[in-house]
């Protein structure tokens, strides 16, 4: 082979392998540029893989048309694009630069309208060139215009370390780094394009390419690690093994040609169905034979243990086991480590962070993050990794939506189970009520007292008797009441409690009766007065007063009962409520039905004992099957 079909041969590999990589880069960019709307670097990217896409598939066709001796027209055309992208080559990159840095300049609207009038600058000349260099019009400016390239190449980075040198941007050691590459470009660009312009070396025709084709995979490097790796090793391995494939299969139709005594490239042409049939085989089985390169570095290069459908496997039955939060964190953190073979964090409460150092991470939805180190043997993750990564959050995402209905259903099913236990024992209790010997003893000799001297009275105790035993009987099944109800049989209570100590109780009620119709637990107001005239009011030795209060507080109940008795014995608390108060009842009843949301207190202030009941107005969602019915309207 010639020195002149070895530079040919050269240029084909660079060309075919430059309009591989930018065109699937394009595709990706544009692609994430839509679904994103112009978040991040906005259209810089994905302008300036597309205009280095078209140059280096216009660059490649045209050397092949000229190759095949084909018609002017396409090689007028392809010149044209070839130049046209060539022209645009420099604003582009100049705008990768501007994105980069515009949150940090000052002026920066200056900038966009200086990178607009570059860009129009850039196709205008390179259209006119293009079209002069194939003689399809006469401008009279040929010289102005072939010098134009490389003057727009030193302008573009003249202009670039201009905008680096006013951006205020505070600089990381990546950035630092990321930074003296990018000076360096730049400053060959400005060293190039005046060397070109002065005419010192003829030999700097292909220099400026490769300077932009350099300050690409800088950028590329820094910013889309992942992009970069994935491209230059699992497709770059792909494109030199079917290269190898390609070549053997041109050499043997070379062999063949020149046994022929015919030129091979016109062989080629003449039985161009025959090459598309010998090649189709290879087009086919380009899927599987890519799979396997990827595979190949994976297991050897990257020392990945498990494909990406095995991995899937491995952490789904690890984490489908869990049944609690903890648990489930504990097991993804451990099959993420090992498949991922670097330290893995799981937070299902988090706000979002940058990735540490040459990590990774994934949101969990709806609030979750998965955090990945770098390795320690500096493997890089690449973009198959982020993607997996990714997959696999999703399906934590799913289980850990599983895990925490489970929990809710188990905390449901013991709440139900204590609200079972607790409305036993307030029945329990309701009927002990029933047959309270004190409290029917005192009733009784309250009246025999009455019978004589006020006969009256005494009947209207016995009716209000009457009516306290018909509420405890009727309501003894029931776990719900309205609160005018409850209000009516405290109430009864009251009047027979008068009927005994006479003139020495007071008793105050003020309840408005427009929130009658709330729901409230049957027999949780009594024990409270019962309180009040027992260990407070009964025990004054003036007149006693008990005072029953009920209203809305915003969306709470609020339920005072109040009396100016001696209170609480010293050091009193729930746990050591022996003393018949009942009060540890109602407060564990409460907070079976609402948790947190209801509570029961008691204060001593200016001689005054009041305690309060505070529940919401609904009937909690933890009760099953609670509803109209369920509340006896005593109807």
């Amino acid at each position: 082979m010639s020195a002149d079909q070895l530079l040919y041969f050269i240029s084909v590999v660079v060309f075919t392998f430059g309009a591989l990589t930018f065109c699937v880069l394009t595709v990706v960019y544009w692609r994430e540029h839509r679904s994103r709307r112009g978040a991040g670097r906005g259209l810089a990217f994905p302008v300036f893989t597309l205009v280095c896409a078209t140059a280096f598939v216009a660059n490649l066709l045209f050397q092949t048309l000229s190759t095949l001796s084909a018609d002017d027209r396409w090689l007028t055309a392809a010149g044209v694009v070839m130049a046209l992208a060539a022209g645009l080559l420099s604003p582009a990159l100049l705008y990768v630069v501007y994105r980069e840095e515009r949150a940090h300049l000052p002026q920066y609207r200056v900038w966009r309208w200086l990178i607009a009038a570059f860009y129009g600058l850039g196709a205008i000349g390179a259209l006119l060139e293009g079209m002069e260099d194939r003689e399809l019009i006469f401008t009279g400016w040929s010289e102005l215009l072939d010098r134009l390239p490389a003057a727009m190449f030193g302008a573009a980075g003249a202009l670039g370390l201009v905008m680096l040198g006013l951006s205020q941007r505070k600089q990381t050691a990546a950035h630092r780094r990321h930074r003296a590459w990018i000076v360096l470009l730049l400053s060959l660009m400005v060293l190039c394009a005046a060397l070109s312009l002065t005419g010192v070396s003829a030999y700097l025709d292909l220099l400026p390419d490769y300077l932009v084709l350099a300050f690409f995979c800088v950028t590329l490097y820094y910013n889309e690690r992942l992009v970069f790796f994935d491209l230059l090793v699992k497709r770059g391995a792909f494109f030199a093994f079917a290269l190898m494939v390609l070549t053997a299969f041109f050499f043997v139709q070379s062999r063949a040609a020149a046994r022929m005594g015919t030129n091979w490239s016109r062989l080629l042409i003449e039985r161009a169905w025959i090459t598309a049939l010998l090649l189709t085989p290879l087009w086919l089985i380009a899927p599987w034979v890519y799979s396997r390169v990827a595979l190949i570095i994976d297991r050897i290069w990257l020392r990945r243990q498990y494909t990406p459908a095995e991995a899937e496997r491995r952490f789904t039955h690890a984490i489908q086991a869990a049944g609690a939060e903890q648990e489930l964190r504990a097991a993804a953190e451990a099959s993420l480590a090992d498949v991922f073979q670097a330290p893995a964090r799981v937070d299902f409460e988090s706000e979002a962070e940058p990735a540490p150092g040459n990590g990774m991470i994934a949101r969990v939805p709806p609030r979750g993050l998965i955090t990945l180190a770098g390795r320690s043997d500096s493997i890089p993750f690449l973009s198959d990794d982020q993607r997996l990564l990714q997959s696999l959050a999703r399906t934590l995402s799913v289980v850990l939506e599983n895990v925490r209905f489970r929990e809710e259903q188990t905390r449901q099913r013991e709440r139900e189970e204590q609200l079972s236990r607790l409305a036993t024992r307030s029945e329990l209790k309701a009927l002990r009520a029933q047959i309270n010997p004190h409290f029917l003893f005192n009733a009784l000799n309250a009246i025999a007292g009455l019978i004589s001297t006020q006969p009256g009275a005494a009947e209207e105790t016995v009716e209000q008797l009457a009516e306290v035993f018909r509420y405890t009987l009727r309501k003894s099944e029931k776990e719900w009441v309205r609160l005018d109800e409850e209000i009516e049989f405290v109430n009864s209570c009251l009047r027979v409690e008068q009927a005994r100590f006479g003139s020495r109780l007071l008793v105050t009620v003020d309840v408005d009766w427009a929130i009658g119709a709330i729901p409230v637990p049957a027999m949780c107001i009594q024990p409270l007065v019962e309180n009040a005239v027992k260990h407070g009011a009964s025990m004054v030795e003036d007149r006693g007063e008990v005072s029953l209060r009920a209203a809305l507080d915003g969306p709470v109940l609020r339920i005072e009962v109040s009396d100016n008795g001696p209170g609480f014995p010293p050091g009193f608390s729930l746990g050591d409520d022996v003393s018949g108060h009942g009060l540890r009842n109602i407060a564990e009843r409460l907070k079976g039905y609402y948790g947190a949301e209801a509570g029961l207190k008691w204060e001593r202030a200016n001689e005054i004992t009041r305690v309060t009941l505070a529940m919401p107005c609904q009937v909690p969602a933890g009760v099953k099957n609670i509803d109209d019915s369920r509340i006896d309207r005593g109807r």
